[in-house]
């Protein structure tokens, strides 16, 4: 069998095992993009376009992080807590294929929130969005890299608990001190340096600079550097797989 039908295979067989999660998730998406969009904007009275299409775009980024860094993770260490990712890693497939499966369904479960949140944050604060074609290269890039390091957490963590934990400190720092939905220039020196490593920075970047007009991004970097992050983190978190099983 190829590597291409063990995907799809894997692919089917974790759709039809998360069918009911996957509604729950995109309803909840949903509802974190409106209060993200609403509630933050409440806090800043008179907002200007620019610091509105930061909130909307980093608005979306949220809903790649949520399910890369949060959900992924958190759902690798439970099937490996309970020995389902045992089960897997016992049949004659790529660890590769198992990997690209779950990372697609998690694509699959942000990308209503991604759409929510851009539609609905452009309609209520009333600014135009431009698509350019890269913009679907940014999606995908964004869920490899995101979704990569959360692979990479759930193998390399050896407790479910402590897994969790990362988890819920990610989110934390991922919307108040890095430069997601807001600019890097009102972060404290310190933190405009450790965003230069984190994921999400360059997922929040190109996707303004695919389809708002604010200045200051770096696209051809962005793409760069999250495609380093996936390639790297989808290769180690396959090799440790392997070596289990």
């Amino acid at each position: 069998m190829t590597p291409i039908r063990q995907y799809l295979d894997l692919l089917s067989v974790q759709l039809r095992s998360m069918r009911d999660e996957i509604w729950f998730v995109v309803v909840l998406h949903v509802a974190l993009s409106l209060g993200l969009v609403l509630g933050m904007g409440y806090l800043i009275p008179d907002i200007s376009e620019d610091a509105a299409m930061y909130l909307v775009t980093g608005s979306a980024t949220q809903s790649f992080v949520t399910v890369g860094l949060v959900m992924l993770p958190q759902l690798l260490a439970q099937s490996r807590a309970e020995g389902r990712m045992e089960y897997f890693l016992t049949l004659p497939i790529s660890r590769e294929a198992y990997i690209l499966s779950l990372v697609t369904v998690v694509a699959v479960m942000a990308l209503p929130g991604v759409a929510f949140s851009l539609a609905f944050g452009a309609w209520y604060y009333g600014f135009a969005l431009t698509f350019e074609p890269a913009f679907l290269l940014v999606m995908v890039l964004s869920v490899l890299s995101l979704a990569g390091v959360g692979v990479a957490m759930a193998v390399y963590i050896p407790h479910q608990q402590a897994t969790n934990a990362a988890t819920q400190l990610i989110i934390f720092y991922v919307l108040f001190f890095s430069p997601v939905i807001f600019p890097a220039s009102q972060l404290p020196d310190v933190l405009q340096h450790t965003a230069h490593a984190a994921p999400p920075t360059y997922a929040a970047d190109a996707v303004r600079a695919t389809i708002t007009d604010v200045p200051g991004t770096s696209l051809n970097k962005d793409l760069s550097v999250m495609g380093g992050f996936a390639v790297a983190t989808i290769a180690l978190s396959a090799f440790a797989i392997r070596r289990r099983g």
